[in-house]
């Protein structure tokens, strides 16, 4: 059983017994969408995604987060810290980050990132990703290391898989049951790929609706 079953066995659970994990807002402090670097998915891969991400909508009902919309759609491959209101591009951890992901990303070429099939976790519905060869990886591994003192966020976090979050539950979801056979009919849904060719520094801001990237600095591969 792979990570991506894993989860949507415990993503179907939540959703039938109607706990699934619910997303608010963050505030300053929170453990979730702080300073990230992620590589960002480009058209026709996006619009898919975006398509997808809302059928899964109409399923979940009003008041969740589109996260995987074509402005937002992302593939993490670190977050670096909690969550600060308007982090400021002059702000010393923003510098050295950058500083960290240049340094990291030296002699490492465009790749292609496939989304091969969906998931659910308890509090998502996911797009599962592998990425052709092993410069996502390495650049992951490079840009740790390069990090020093700054990877304390994740320093005992290992990330395993890629992934992108199409829809992020915030309340109740309308129709649990087909939302759940719903994404079990399309776990080797292919979406299609993208070619990679930077990744991004970015932080998180809270719409009204849902999070959206403010990018700080896109280093290019190759």
């Amino acid at each position: 059983m792979t990570l991506f079953d894993e989860l949507y066995a415990k993503g179907r659970t939540a959703l039938l017994t109607g706990q699934p994990k619910r997303e608010t807002p963050p505030v300053d402090g929170g453990p979730a969408w702080g300073l990230t670097v992620a590589f960002r998915p480009t058209p026709p891969l996006t619009t898919r995604m975006a398509e997808v991400g809302a059928e899964a909508l109409t399923l979940a009902g009003p008041g969740h987060w589109a996260t995987g919309s074509a402005h937002s759609s992302h593939f993490t491959v670190r977050c670096l810290e909690t969550y600060r209101t308007g982090l400021p591009a002059g702000d010393p951890t923003v510098g050295r980050v950058g500083d960290a992901l240049r340094k990291a990303a030296v002699g490492l070429r465009p790749f292609r990132l496939a989304v091969t099939g969906l998931t659910l976790t308890p509090g998502s519905v996911m797009a599962c990703a592998e990425a052709e060869g092993d410069t996502a990886e390495l650049l992951k591994d490079r840009f740790g290391a390069a990090l020093g003192a700054d990877g304390h966020y994740e320093a005992d976090f290992h990330r395993t898989i890629w992934y992108s979050n199409l829809v992020h539950f915030a309340g109740p979801v309308a129709e649990p049951a087909r939302l759940a056979d719903w994404v079990g009919e399309r776990r080797q849904l292919h979406l299609g790929d993208a070619l990679v060719t930077g990744v991004e520094l970015l932080r998180w801001d809270y719409d009204g609706s849902q999070m959206v990237p403010v990018v700080y600095e896109t280093v290019p591969l190759g």
